[in-house]
């Protein structure tokens, strides 16, 4: 493994870590209010985007942040969709 995998792979723990405590705190209450559609949308994008890219590159650790990524925005969704009420 190479230095730069290095830190592509410690830019994967760092980036799709950021999310989580929304994700989990979003969980715990069922609250998504102070959520906007608009950040879930664009980090949705965005990770779909990086996704394509990376695969396009063959970059690995780009590949696998996104995809992550992608399944914390889907989940973030599916809550913003879900607790809509409350």
């Amino acid at each position: 493994m190479t230095s730069a995998d290095m830190v592509g792979y410690a830019a994967t723990v760092v980036g799709t870590s950021m999310m989580l405590p929304q994700l989990a705190r979003s969980w715990r209450t069922k609250h998504m209010r102070d959520v906007a559609w608009g950040m879930i949308t664009l980090f949705l994008l965005n990770c779909v985007l990086w996704l394509a890219y990376g695969l396009m590159i063959s970059a690995p650790p780009m590949v696998v942040a996104n995809a992550i990524g992608f399944l914390i925005s889907l989940a973030l969704l599916g809550m913003k969709i879900r607790f809509r009420g409350n």
